[in-house]
């Protein structure tokens, strides 16, 4: 039996993508093959996710954690539980500050900045210019999985079926996210609020959103036709059943590609600005803006239907390949 220990956080200033990843991808790996455990720091939506989802192997990190210490506990499970690969998704710190962890184990991470470990085994990155920026020789002996195509989806994203459109939008889906840090979900409502727009309206939410009771005071007070969900477990059946949706730059903007879901994109973070323009670009997607939208732009998109003729290509199995060989 193989055994595997991810690493990576959720929380609402860094989202819930880079946890959410690692926990697609363990579900990749055989189980009567490969033991996953985790490893994160216990903040409320990082928690809220693995119970939901991974309820075995879980261990728990203070918030406030030194570096020194945390590098001192991985070391410390890697050996007594006989880890074979590390797997890492850091962005609260960099990746190159994780010095002193243990030799004897392969290195593998999702990382978005270049700040590398210099014993790393394998590098992705599903970045669309990540093979602009990406410097190999940070990780000299490493593999690059380099491109938006390496992201990381859940498995039945690959098993969909011809996507069937309507001719006139009758639900409207918003995503924006695990923890929506500004809170796009109540600014994209309150413009709705404002043009009275006659749609049914379905509103996911993330483990890591903190303005829920807000939002439905103000949906409640309103007449729009909706519903709210939080932690939703399949968001391919959220993608498939809507018309349109509006959704995050990051983890969100790639499902709602893969499942061919005509789709307004927001990015929230700087990074995300160069995925959602690609999307855009080659017409998977329609972008909006960064940290801001055009509320004139989103309400006659709204009220388009359109419809997604191409098909992108997603390879989430060579990641799984990748780690398969590094053992």
């Amino acid at each position: 039996m193989k055994r595997i220990l991810f690493r990576a956080d959720a929380k609402p200033s860094i989202g819930i993508g880079d946890l959410m990843s690692l926990i697609n991808l363990s579900f990749y790996l055989n189980p009567r093959e490969w033991e996953c455990f985790f490893m994160i720091k216990s903040y409320p939506a990082a928690i809220k996710l693995v119970n939901r989802v991974r309820k075995r192997n879980i261990f728990f990190l203070d918030e406030l954690i030194s570096i020194e210490s945390e590098v001192s506990e991985i070391n410390r499970v890697v050996q007594i539980y006989g880890i074979d690969v590390l797997f890492f998704e850091i962005t609260e710190q960099r990746l190159s500050q994780y010095i002193g962890l243990v030799n004897n184990v392969k290195k593998a991470c999702v990382n978005f900045n270049s700040y590398l470990l210099e014993d790393l085994d394998l590098v992705v990155n599903w970045d669309v210019e990540a093979d602009q920026y990406m410097c190999r020789s940070g990780a000299p002996n490493a593999k690059f999985l380099l491109g938006y195509e390496y992201v990381i989806l859940p498995k039945q994203f690959y098993e969909l079926q011809e996507r069937k459109y309507k001719d006139k939008i009758c639900k409207l889906l918003i995503a924006m996210g695990g923890a929506d840090e500004f809170d796009f979900t109540m600014k994209i409502v309150e413009v709705l609020i404002e043009n009275n727009i006659e749609i049914g309206l379905n509103i996911i939410v993330g483990s890591g959103y903190e303005n829920k009771a807000q939002l439905e005071k103000a949906l409640y007070k309103s007449q729009l036709n909706f519903t709210i969900k939080q932690d939703v477990s399949n968001m391919l059946g959220e993608y498939i059943g809507c018309d349109l949706a509006i959704g995050a730059g990051g983890l969100t903007a790639s499902e709602l590609v893969a499942s061919k879901t005509p789709a307004l994109l927001i990015a929230t973070y700087e990074h995300q600005i160069s995925r959602c323009k690609f999307f855009s670009e080659k017409g998977f997607a329609t972008y909006l803006g960064f940290r801001t939208f055009d509320k004139h732009q989103l309400i006659k998109s709204v009220k388009e239907p359109r419809k997604v003729l191409k098909d992108v290509f997603f390879n989430t199995q060579r990641i799984i390949d990748e780690v398969y060989a590094l053992v």
